[in-house]
């Protein structure tokens, strides 16, 4: 009898020890608000609002310089010898306007030690009030892969609602009495809610579903669509670290954007400037 009391006694002292604590610590309670915070603004981000502005208003203005020839003059008449006027803008199988730049390559070690080259393209259409965006899709395409299998594959990001609030209006502010009030180019009105990231979709093509010729270079696809889930589906809620990682992805994407067409945007100036330094040169 006292073997089987001190045995019962030490049974219910390990379930004590080894039971699954029912209350939340204070680092996991502040995690779970921060998630539950998160998803109910559906990843809003005031950054993504003005980034998405900012390359409106920069699209706006290389579409500016196009329709006056200013690129098709640089390319004629800057250097020595006529070169091939650059194509900046396109039109898709829908006839729809859309502006493409290549980001480069990286390197993915998801299945670590296999690691996967991927070429990284943007697709960026203009609305058609010409002051904001209609869809940014963010193309990713196996390149090379290790081993004896190879499975082509590509990922988007496709943003169909990349909303660009415009900058807050300033009526009647004057600096020195006369001068109008200088603001920030890209700065979005307070005012305006952040708009909600949760429409953003991950769409997934692969191999086994198409034949097709693995050479992408359309914002339109004809390979049949896989696996697409979006960012914040209450029916398929992905776990938040995926959901993280979609969101993140998209952003710095936004943000090596920005600073591209930038830079492609101040040599367009620079070569405009070149040509008129070179029409009156007459002495």
């Amino acid at each position: 009898m006292r073997i089987s009391f001190i045995l019962l006694t030490l049974s219910l002292l390990s379930v004590e020890i080894f039971a699954v604590p029912t209350t939340l610590t204070l680092p996991e309670k502040e995690y779970y608000q921060y998630v539950q915070a998160v998803r109910t603004r559906k990843f809003s981000d005031r950054e993504i609002d003005r980034l998405h502005f900012s390359l409106a208003k920069m699209l706006t203005e290389i579409k500016a310089h196009v329709e006056t020839n200013t690129v098709k003059n640089a390319a004629r008449y800057k250097s020595h010898t006529p070169q091939p006027e650059e194509t900046l803008f396109f039109k898709d199988k829908d006839g729809k306007e859309f502006f493409t730049i290549f980001l480069g390559q990286g390197v993915s070690w998801e299945e670590f030690p296999t690691s996967n080259i991927y070429n990284t393209r943007v697709y960026i259409y203009p609305g058609d009030d010409k002051k904001s965006l209609s869809k940014v899709i963010v193309q990713y395409i196996k390149v090379n892969s290790n081993g004896t299998e190879y499975i082509k594959e590509m990922r988007r990001i496709v943003n169909s609602t990349p909303f660009a609030p415009g900058p807050p209006k300033i009526e009647g502010e004057k600096v020195n009495g006369d001068l109008p009030k200088d603001q920030e180019p890209y700065t979005t009105d307070p005012e305006i809610a952040p708009q909600e990231n949760g429409d953003l979709t991950v769409e997934y093509y692969s191999g086994h579903d198409s034949s097709h010729p693995w050479v992408e270079e359309s914002p339109v696809t004809e390979i049949k669509l896989g696996i697409n889930q979006k960012l914040q589906d209450e029916k398929d809620l992905l776990p938040f670290p995926v959901q993280k990682k979609i969101y993140l992805s998209y952003r710095d994407v936004l943000r090596e954007l920005d600073s591209k067409i930038k830079n492609k945007l101040y040599n367009i100036d620079l070569d405009k400037k070149a040509v008129v330094r070179k029409i009156t040169n007459f002495n």
